[in-house]
């Protein structure tokens, strides 16, 4: 079980762990790996093409950071001073400038393969390249230590000016103890192009300089290795200059005819051009070759033009615009590199056999850079192939992507360089959210915008990092989603939650006085932008209807109720009998009737049909009583109810003008305000009650009179009384007001019933 537990911890550490990219290989090198997928202890090794010197570690190690030990990657060198041509200020016991160039190095200073100069004040070795070359980095093995205590100054100058006046510019410099045979590294940073290579030492007194080995490295710099091989070929015949190969062939002497043919049937030709700089190496290389044999001739590819013998044309039938001859020509047809000359040239008879040199271009280029995180694909890398690179997630390839082999041995543009580009984790919006598509912010890495529910994205949603290092736009924004103002519907109002139509809000419908909802009452704004429902109508309220019962005895009233009424003075309702005694104050019956307009005085018409009333409960009020008749089929009559309310009921010539047109002998309730009301009397004055008094008395006489027939009509078989909901208002009907210009009134109540006390409410006085 531990086993098992520890396997698994295992396995998640290693799929935790990061995983290395490329780590970059230099030119003309090789790297191999021990785990093609690159995990954490994955070792690169490095290895260079033939003629090319590894520099820096040979082995990398792939971390579980993602990263690879040591930093810096290698390079593979060639060096290009050696067999070339050097100087110094001075020679001491025979410390010649070649012994610096000679391949060989020594712990401690020998005279046999290291430098010296005499001592002076600066002294100096140089070395010619013969060409212009990209010096990356020099190499000093010094034969002497130096200066004692002191601290003496080397500095490397790389230019194309002459070396001795310490005019070039400078590659490295460096200030400290000289030791003995231990080498000394400068590189130069960045590379540097020149064809002077020098060294100079700066003490406080004078010194000696003594180099045992020089190397000057580059990686740009063709090896005799790309050069044709052939198995008749001298060992070290071939060099290389300025892209191009030369064979020298010193033990085959051949007639310029044959030479020419030999060097053609193998793809090249006799040295077909000519320039100081290109002279000078094959100057230089032949003395190199035939110190010992100044009297040695080779062929070259001029010819004596047949049309105009004093001009001369190339094998490639260009004419010779740059000459270095000996003397003027005696008139022989073909020309040769005279070593008893310095190695100028010399008109020749050409069936002459001499020795002869083959230029040759390279086959190929090698293997070009790769860049660190990328990929590079080829099919070979032969002249005239091409490479083409691509760098890995979250890089931005910075350089060709595609370069080409050219006939020089070079490829035709600067090596790529794969640039780490991150633009920062996204900027947080309101009510949003944002998502990584592929778990970066580097280069090309898509961000998703994305809001909440009930909000809807301003601007674009999809942003990428771009080369600058920042997202290609502002990040978006959330506005919460908007309805439509919710419709508005007749006879109807609607409230709006928020004050706004937004996300979340609702609606709340309802109608006006009379009418009823249909639908639902409230609606809420949905994250689409619509309503959940739709809106409702107020439609007109239905109000039930009453038949009345009927008697023999007295006629019914019918009235049906219109729509609401506008506001109208209070209505006064008289009793025409009499009150013989005070009746006590007692609870008010629940019932009332209301109208929604001003009632008419009609006359009495019998009918079949129940008045349409509409019935609340009403609060409670002051009444009086009187005891219940036996005999009577109506014990309880209704109470009238005389109302004031100046705002909802008034009529015009009713109501409170009764104070100023009609004499003092009705009661007269005061107005109310709003809800409020005042209690219920008369502000008489002092003359008034008098008045009244008088009135009072006819009243009385009237009531009683009144009575006294009803009694005596409502005699005979006797009858269950109706529920006292469904008898009609009989004193209503019948009872006549003792002015003629006064009507029945009837007070309508607020749908909702209150059960507190009211002004306005009377007791039937019947």
């Amino acid at each position: 079980m531990d086993v098992l537990y520890i396997c698994v911890i295992l396995s998640l550490i290693q799929g935790l762990s990061a995983t290395c990219h490329f780590p970059g290989a230099p030119a003309h090198s090789r790297v191999t790996f021990s785990d093609e997928t690159l995990t954490d202890g994955t070792i690169a090794s490095y290895e260079c093409e033939r003629g090319f010197e590894l520099l820096g570690p040979t082995r990398r190690v792939c971390g579980a950071n993602g990263k690879w030990t040591p930093d810096g990657i290698p390079f593979c060198v060639l060096n290009v001073a050696a067999g070339k041509a050097p100087m110094q200020a001075s020679t001491e016991d025979g410390g010649v400038p070649q012994r610096a160039l000679d391949g060989s190095t020594s712990a401690s200073f020998n005279a046999e393969t290291c430098t010296l100069t005499k001592a002076e004040r600066v002294p100096w070795w140089y070395v010619n390249l013969l060409e212009p070359y990209m010096v990356q980095l020099v190499r000093l093995d010094f034969g002497k230590q130096c200066c004692g205590a002191s601290k003496p100054v080397i500095v490397v100058r790389v230019g194309n000016n002459r070396p001795d006046l310490g005019t070039n510019p400078i590659c490295n410099r460096f200030t400290g103890f000289i030791e003995e045979g231990q080498p000394l590294f400068l590189p130069c940073n960045p590379p540097m192009p020149g064809a002077f290579v020098s060294v100079h030492l700066e003490a406080s007194t004078p010194s000696q300089l003594s180099i045992c080995e020089a190397f000057v490295y580059t990686d740009q710099a063709l090896p005799i290795e790309r050069c044709p091989q052939f198995r008749d070929q001298p060992p070290g015949s071939t060099a290389t200059y300025n892209g191009k190969c030369y064979i020298f062939y010193d033990r085959q002497p051949a007639s310029f005819r044959d030479a020419l043919g030999f060097c053609r049937s193998r793809g090249g030709t006799l040295v077909d051009e000519s320039n100081p700089a290109l002279q000078g190496f094959i100057s230089w290389e032949l003395w190199r070759r035939h110190r010992s044999d100044s009297s040695s001739q080779y062929w070259m590819g001029a010819v004596r033009d047949p049309q105009d013998p004093a001009n001369w044309k190339w094998v490639n039938g260009n004419d010779v615009t740059v000459s270095f001859w000996n003397a003027p020509g005696g008139g022989e047809g073909c020309a040769r590199f005279d070593g008893s000359k310095g190695w100028l040239w010399a008109d020749t008879e050409c069936q002459a056999r001499l020795n002869y040199i083959c230029q040759h271009q390279p086959k190929a280029c090698g293997r070009p850079e790769q860049p660190p995180n990328s990929t590079m694909s080829a099919d070979s890398f032969e002249v005239g192939a091409s490479v083409e690179y691509s760098c890995d997630d979250g890089h931005l390839l910075v350089g060709p992507t595609v370069r080409t082999c050219l006939d020089t041995g070079f490829y035709d543009e600067f090596p790529p360089v794969c640039k780490r580009i991150e633009c920062g984790f996204p900027a947080e919006i309101p009510h949003g959210s944002y998502e990584l598509i592929n778990g970066s912010i580097s280069y090309l890495s898509h961000v998703q915008y994305d809001c909440e529910p009930g909000y809807e994205m301003v601007g674009r949603s999809r942003l990428v990092c771009d080369i600058d290092e920042r997202w290609n736009g502002p990040p978006p924004r959330c506005d919460v989603v908007q309805c439509e103002d919710p419709p508005q519907i007749p006879n109807g109002r609607v409230y709006i939650s928020h004050n706004t139509s937004v996300f979340g809000s609702v609606a709340e419908y309802s109608c006006s006085r009379g009418f009823k909802l249909v639908g639902a009452k409230r609606i809420s704004c949905l994250a689409t932008g619509l309503w959940d429902k739709p809106a409702p109508n107020c439609q007109l309220e239905e109000r039930p209807t009453t038949t009345p019962v009927t008697t023999s005895t007295a006629p019914v009233t019918t009235t049906t109720a219109p729509p609401p009424p506008t506001p109208t003075s209070p209505r006064i309702v008289l009793p025409t009998r009499p009150r013989t005694s005070p009746r006590p104050l007692s609870s008010p019956t629940p019932f009332a009737t209301a109208t929604s307009e001003p009632p008419r005085r009609l006359r009495p018409k019998p009918t079949t049909e129940r008045p349409t009333t509409r019935t609340y409960e009403r609060p409670p009020e002051r009444k009086t009583t009187v005891p219940d008749n036996q005999d009577s089929p109506t014990s309880h009559i209704p109470h009238i109810i005389v109302a004031s309310h100046p705002r909802e009921n008034q009529i015009v010539g009713s109501g409170n003008n009764i104070r100023a047109e009609q004499t003092p002998r009705v009661n007269v309730p005061q107005p109310v305000d709003g809800e409020r009301r005042d209690p219920v009397g008369a502000r008489l004055n002092i003359g008034a009650v008098v008045a009244l008094g008088a009135f009072g008395a006819l009243v009385f006489l009237i009531a009683i009179i009144t009575t006294i027939v009803i009694l005596v009509r409502s005699g005979g078989p006797k009858r269950p009384p109706p529920a006292v909901r469904e008898l009609p208002s009989r004193w209503y009907t019948l009872l006549a007001l003792p002015f003629p210009d006064q009507q029945v009134g009837r007070r309508e109540f607020a749908r909702t019933h209150r059960h507190t006390h009211r002004a306005g409410h009377f007791s039937n006085p019947l």
